[in-house]
Formats: C-alpha cells, structure tokens, sequence
C-alpha cells in the first residue's frame, strides 16, 4: 500500500516563497529586481478598449507614455536594480523612439541597463539600443545602421493608361500628398522638403550614438555606408559591446548590479519584473481628498487631451481592433477640451498629437475650442508626437506653448482638395453613365466628369481662403509677420529641431517637457507633483456611458457594441478602398490639411 506524503519544503521553495512575500510586502515590486523590457516595436501612443486583448488573455498593452514615465521613476526607485531590453524593433515612427530612448538615457546615467538582440534590424533599432550602458547581439546577427531614406510612389502614368483623370488644387508648392496621383517622380520642392528631413533625422541620431558610444559621428558615415554590419566589425568599431546569447546578457544583467552566478534556474537571484507589471505596481496612487483637514489640499490636476490619428468630422475613435485604425473625431476632442477647460480643478491643459492632419473644418473645430480654453484662463500647451502635420499643426497653433520632439514631422501649413475622374476607364470598361441635375454644381464632386471652368475657379478660390486663414492664424498664435508664416509654410513639413529654429515651435522634448511647461503656465512649480486626467476616455465605460457635452454617446451596450461593429465595417471598406485608389486623406467634396 502507498501513501503520497507531502514532500517538506526545500531550500528553493522556501527562497521562492520569500520572494513572493517581498514581492507583497514592496507592492508588486521586489528588492534588487531588474526589469525586462521587450522592444520588438515601439509602444504605441495610447491604447484603448481591445476586446480581443481581454479574449486571448493579452491585457492593455503599455502606452509611450507609461513606458515613460515608469523608465523614470524606475531610475528613483530605490528597488529597482537594473534594466535589460530585447530591443530588435521594426521600423517605427523616429519621434516615438527618440522619446522612448531620453527615458532609457536618465535611466542608464544612474543604474546599470543592457540592450541585447539577435540582430539590430534598422538604424532605429540600434539607435534606441545605443542608449544603453551595454549593447548585447547574437553571433549570427548584424547592425542595420544603414541610414535613412523615404521611398514614393507615383500612379500618373498607370492612372493615364487606365483612363483615369486626377484634379487636385493644392496651395504650397510642397504641398505633396497629390503627388501621388499628378506627377511621374519627385518634384524639386518636394525632393527639397524630404531630402532636408532625412538629414535633420540623421544629424539627431549620429550625434546621439556618437555621446553614447563615444564615437566620433565623422565616422558613423563610414560604417553606415558599409553596413549590415556583421560581429567582428561591430565589435571593433565599438557599436557593440559584446557577442552573446539571451541566457548570457541575463547573467550579466545580473553581475552588473552586483549578484553573481546566476542563471535561467534561480529566477528569483535577481528578480526579475516585466516593465509593464512594474508600471502597474509602481503607479502613483490617487489619495482621496482631505479638504476638512487643515493643510491638506488635493494635487493639482492637468488634463491630457490627445488627438490621435487621423482628424475627421464626427465621433471618430477606435476601430474595432485589429480592424481599423484610430480617427480623431472633431466633435470628440472639442468635447474633451471643452470638459477640461469647464472643470475648476484642472489647472493647465495639455493638448497631444499624434496626427497628419485631415479634415478642414474639423480641425478648425479644435482650434476654436483650445482658444476658448486660453480665453477661460486654462493654460495650453501641445504636445506633438511623432507626428503633428497639416491639420496636427493647426489644431496646435493656437496653445501657449509648443513643444516637439526634435524628430516629430510637423509643419505642412497649406490645403489640398480634389477628386479622380472615372469617365475614360467607364467607357473603356463598357460602363454608361448619365446624370440629372437640378443646380449646375449639384454634381461638382462627380467622379463621371471632370470640373467645369468654374468649379475649378470655385475650388482655386476656396483653397486660397483657407490658405490664408491657416497662415493668419499661424501668425497671430505663434506671433509672426504673415510673411515670415507663408515662407516657412506652403506645404512644406518640418522636424522638430528645424521648426524651432523658424518659430513654429517653443521647445524640444516629449510629453514629459510639455506637462513641465504646463505646470509653470498654470503658476506652479517644475516639481510639484500633479495629477494627470486623460481626455477622451477609452475603456468600454466610456463607450457606454452619456457624456454632460454635445459628444454623442450610445444609450446601451447593444447600441455600443453595434455602433462598433459599424465602424469596423467602415474602416474595413474605407482600407479596400484606399488599396485600391491610394485615396488615404483626400474625401469628395471636402479641403483637406
């Protein structure tokens, strides 16, 4: 006969049992950890209700600005150790990895941090694994510092063979986006405006690996130009620090912050903390206020407006995942600055971008509502991502203060609107067509026939009015001649770095920068700690729930979840139509930024 005894606990088991306790007793945080970082890509700006995440079990990814501000608060917290970081990123928007890699910075000049991959596939990669106290790759893998370039496609001539008739009216001669549709190559102006870009981005990112990794920038031509980059010359010109596997960067991770002899088998010696539980574990707890208290007051509240995607009228928002991206919808985000300016307890606005623009009037619409919030005594500040172009500038000019990335692409002040004319492929196709109207425009934005005389003399009109409403309205929030706006505008796009040095932004640096900047518009201390609001909300709640401002908001959770499936479906079609057309910001009957 047997008996199953339970066996008496062992050495491991009672070490992985006090690892847990501490783990408790810190909040989730243990003593000494290390943190573990995966940058397969770079985390996006904001994430959102995903049902899909809750089905396969996957949570709400970590946004940029969580990873940021969690890599920061790593760097002060005393149980913190160390950082390594699997960085083998696809390509990824530069201003979004510039941000992410100041955070990585402050960390590395305190605590030790190790980069490891099994190759560097880009420059950007290995850009953000620079700022590492050690960079780590695999035997088999190389360095793609190969630099940058921008790649166009051009259909005039396929759109000339199929029958097909494109009438744009722009206003800047870098005005590009039609330029897929009109032209058979780069343009001067638009070959100028992208040539420009690319080197503003390199000189940022040659001078940054060139700090870390002490080396002379002179010299990262000369390796860029004969790279991938295979071990033994990555190893010599001091790009990387050393060839090893995942299980070797871990053990020295490990000797790093001082514990030797470890190995896959004592995960605990050190413990090791995903960077995502961390920024959970480590977030700042909101205490209720105390107002009867004597000397006890509440933090002061910023709210975070962010406007991300593509702007259009309407709701916009969140696709159904992975179906659709996201929109910024005019109606939503006046909604969200009208709340915020509304609430006496936010002291300062913070207005994110993270958009190529859009829609005309939906951009207007936001920016009567930032200047409205100014006019309340709520301070403004815009905060551009990787992106803040066209519309994403509009809806900026009118904030207290800029603040950009040196990498953002921002700029592209001036309009475009125009159609594709069908009528030569129809017929050629055997496809009739005829039309009845009541008005001579009533079918002005008719794909089966090109513009009258004066629908093209309506149109150039129109253009030139908007024009001059983006330039004037450029002048007067950033305090400019209209001369001095219209040369640096004319659809021209901008870095970061380049824009300040024309006045169309303050200052350079993330979203951490701006909240800075806020804090000191609204009359309060750099340090002063403060509470962060975010506006618009994106869990199911806020899909759900009537809001006190003219956003419209679904009754129930059957009108939620079909409203839902109506955009997916939307999206979807709106996707097969761009692949189809490569019409992805240009709508009939509309100007667009």
């Amino acid at each position: 006969m047997f008996a199953f005894l339970p066996s008496l606990p062992g050495v491991d088991d009672i070490r992985a049992l006090a690892g847990r306790v501490d783990t408790v007793r810190h909040h989730g945080v243990p003593d000494g950890c290390v943190l573990e970082f995966s940058l397969r890509s770079v985390p996006p700006e904001t994430t959102g209700f995903d049902p899909l995440a809750i089905i396969t079990g996957g949570g709400r990814p970590l946004a940029l600005r969580q990873a940021v501000a969690a890599l920061h608060r790593a760097a002060d917290d005393p149980r913190v150790a160390g950082l390594i970081a699997r960085v083998q990123m696809q390509a990824s928007p530069a201003a979004a990895v510039q941000e992410l890699r100041e955070a990585i910075a402050a960390f590395t000049a305190v605590k030790p941090s190790l980069a490891w991959a099994e190759t560097y596939p880009g420059t950007l990669s290995y850009y953000l694994a620079s700022a590492f106290g050690e960079v780590w790759m695999q035997p088999a893998g190389s360095v793609g510092l190969v630099g940058f370039a921008s790649n166009a496609t051009f259909l005039r001539g396929a759109l000339d063979k199929a029958g097909i008739e494109a009438q744009f009216v722009a206003r800047g001669e870098y005005k590009s986006a039609a330029n897929l549709f009109t032209e058979d190559g780069f343009t001067d102006s638009h070959r100028e405006a992208v040539t420009r870009m690319l080197e503003s981005l390199q000189a940022q990112v040659w001078q940054s690996i060139a700090e870390s990794r002490d080396i002379d920038p002179a010299a990262l031509d000369g390796l860029a130009d004969k790279a991938p980059l295979l071990r033994d010359e990555a190893v010599a010109s001091g790009l990387v620090d050393r060839i090893g596997f995942r299980d070797e960067a871990h053990a020295r991770i490990a000797e790093m912050v001082g514990v030797e002899d470890v190995s896959d088998d004592s995960e605990d010696t050190p413990p090791r903390l995903n960077l995502t539980r961390y920024a959970g574990a480590s977030r700042p707890r909101l205490a209720p206020p105390v107002p009867s208290l004597p000397g006890r007051k509440p933090k002061p509240t910023l709210a975070v407006v962010t406007v991300e995607g593509p702007i259009v009228n309407g709701r916009g928002g969140p696709q159904f995942p992975p179906l659709g991206n996201s929109s910024a919808g005019g109606d939503t985000i006046a909604a969200a600055l009208r709340e915020a300016a509304a609430d006496d307890a936010v002291s300062a606005i913070v207005l994110r971008i993270e958009s190529p623009g859009g829609s005309v009037t939906a951009s207007e619409t936001i920016w009567r509502e930032v200047v409205r919030a100014r006019d309340r005594g709520k301070p403004v500040v815009a905060s551009m991502g990787s992106v803040a172009a066209s519309g994403g500038y509009y809806v900026a000019m009118a904030a207290d203060a800029i603040v950009a990335n040196a990498a953002t692409i921002t700029g592209s002040i001036g309009v475009i609107t125009g159609k594709l004319v069908v009528r030569d492929l129809k017929e050629r196709l055997g496809v009739a067509s005829d039309t009845v109207r009541t008005n001579v425009n009533a079918d002005a934005w008719s794909i089966d026939a090109p513009f009258t005389p004066q629908q093209r003399a309506d149109r150039e009109a129109e253009a030139d009015l908007i024009y001059d409403d983006f330039v004037q309205r450029v002048a007067q929030g950033r305090n400019l001649t209209a001369e001095a706006v219209d040369a640096v505008a004319r659809g021209r796009i901008w870095t970061g770095a380049d824009a300040l040095e024309r006045g169309l932004v303050d200052e350079l640096g993330g979203l951490r920068a701006a909240v800075r900047r806020a804090k000191v518009l609204a009359g309060l201390d750099e340090g002063t700690e403060v509470s962060i609001v975010s506006f618009p909300g994106s869990s199911l709640l806020d899909m759900v729930r009537p809001r006190g401002s003219s956003q419209p908001a679904a009754a129930s959770m059957p009108d939620a979840l079909g409203a839902l499936l109506g955009r997916s479906v939307a999206a979807m079609l709106n996707n097969v139509e761009q692949t189809l057309s490569g019409v992805s910001a240009l709508w009939l009957g509309e100007f667009r930024f």
